[in-house]
């Protein structure tokens, strides 16, 4: 008899040991909460921040979108409905951006943002004739030589087709080093343009006319 009951005790206790088991876990699966406060790395990785102060994950903020970043530093309020550039600038007044440890200017980016690639041959032009304007609605294609003449028609040169002694246009200057690039002789062009070889030789070689493209 003695030994049925010490049998049955120590079932009764396997049991409630077994029972205390189980409601050990149930209580832990029931406590278990997700927390939603958690902070994530603004990058768009969907990893938590190391800090609450934090935006990204150390290293993390160079995976943003180029295009995010881009926008970020553009001020759409400018008058006139331009967009205006607030990085950095170049010492013409157009704004820049380096992509893929390139600088790029920032209005050409622009475009490429809503229209692709620029073609060959061509270049960006402001109907709005601000250099820092990024609004692609103020952008379109042009060539070199219509991108001169719009400079000259608004006047904004003021040096070598102002000057009273000089010969020659900037259009002119775009077509002599074009000519020279194709293989045209210096003396070729002096006689067609009627200047010396030596202002087509610096012509092409950017030591006059540096302000012209």
């Amino acid at each position: 008899m003695e030994g049925r009951n010490r049998d049955a005790a120590a079932t009764l206790e396997a049991s409630c040991g077994l029972a205390d088991s189980l409601g050990g876990a149930s209580d832990m699966t029931n406590h278990t909460t997700h927390d939603t406060s958690v902070k994530l790395c603004e990058c768009g990785c969907g990893q938590p921040v190391h800090t609450p102060a934090s935006r990204f994950i150390r290293g993390h903020q160079h995976y943003r979108p180029i295009a995010q970043r881009f926008w970020e530093k553009v001020n759409k309020g400018a008058p006139n409905g331009c967009w205006e550039w607030l990085g950095c600038l170049t010492a013409s007044g157009y704004g820049q951006i380096r992509i893929d440890d390139k600088m790029i200017r920032s209005h050409r980016y622009a475009w490429e943002l809503e229209n692709g690639p620029i073609p060959d041959g061509t270049v960006i032009m402001h109907t709005c004739d601000n250099p820092r304007c990024v609004n692609p609605s103020h952008l379109h294609l042009g060539t070199q030589v219509e991108n001169i003449a719009d400079r000259m028609t608004k006047s904004r040169q003021a040096r070598g087709v102002t000057h009273s002694e000089a010969k020659l246009t900037g259009i002119q200057v775009v077509e002599i080093r074009r000519k020279v690039a194709s293989g045209a002789t210096p003396q070729v062009l002096a006689a067609e343009y009627k200047v010396s070889k030596a202002t087509i030789y610096n012509i092409a070689a950017r030591r006059i006319w540096k302000h012209i493209p």
